[in-house]
């Protein structure tokens, strides 16, 4: 039995995952925090940390290089939706197993999963694997300068691309139907997370008329962040 250990603080990216990899033959742990991801690390050993780099508390990079003194044999792939220094290349050259930017396709963390995990694999960070038949694009680093800051503790520039939405939301006591705009913040083929003006609110229907596999959605959690909304919302598969 293989475990993994999953750290995001990004809800929707949790339960994507964890439903990708699950298996008869792993045992899946998901964590929204770099202090108990290292707290578990401690207590057991995992074969494989997928770690998101921007954390609510700690920092991705310094939980992967204390999981490397904690548990050498831990596999570590490093992720992140986030443009990287320099720097911050070096330290994941020097402590992880692969690095993959979001978004991206559950089927290329299953890959990377299945390849990280198998007998022989040798040390050092891969990130030029490509593979058709799973739709795993190439995996590189993305070595511009962050220019931006969202209010963590690290400054990122985020990503944006731009998508027009409809979703059916009670105004005046009455169901409408509103056409609405939004900025992709993760996708996978479980879910969306979005930046939006509008108060999405918890069990919201959405229909994304292109950019997704899914059309429809529905809002499995929203939170205000002070200039807009942060939203996870849950393809609904046909």
């Amino acid at each position: 039995m293989k475990r993994v250990l999953i750290v995001d603080d990004e809800k929707l990216i949790l339960d994507g995952l964890s439903k990708s990899l699950s298996n008869e033959y792993t045992e899946i742990t998901t964590i929204e925090t770099g202090k108990d991801a290292l707290k578990e690390i401690t207590s057991r050993f995992y074969n494989l940390c997928i770690l998101d780099i921007y954390l609510s508390d700690i920092n991705g990079l310094d939980v992967m290089k204390k999981i490397r003194e904690i548990s050498p044999e831990t596999k570590v792939v490093i992720m992140t939706a986030y443009h990287i220094t320099n720097e911050m290349t070096q330290e994941i050259e020097d402590n992880a197993h692969y690095f993959i930017s979001k978004p991206f396709d559950l089927s290329q963390i299953k890959v990377i999963s299945e390849t990280v995990l198998a007998p022989g694999v040798q040390e050092g960070l891969q990130r030029d694997c490509k593979s058709s038949d799973a739709g795993l694009s190439e995996i590189r680093f993305r070595n511009e300068s962050p220019t931006g800051n969202d209010g963590r503790r690290f400054k990122r520039t985020p990503f944006t691309k731009t998508i027009n939405y409809f979703a059916s939301v009670m105004e005046e006591k009455e169901l409408k139907i509103s056409n609405l705009r939004g900025d992709i913040v993760d996708i996978s083929d479980e879910g969306i997370g979005i930046r939006t003006d509008y108060p999405l609110k918890i069990g919201y229907m959405v229909r994304f008329p292109e950019e997704t596999k899914h059309d429809i959605g529905v809002v499995k959690w929203s939170m205000s962040t002070g200039g807009g909304y942060r939203v996870g919302i849950e393809f609904i598969k046909r």
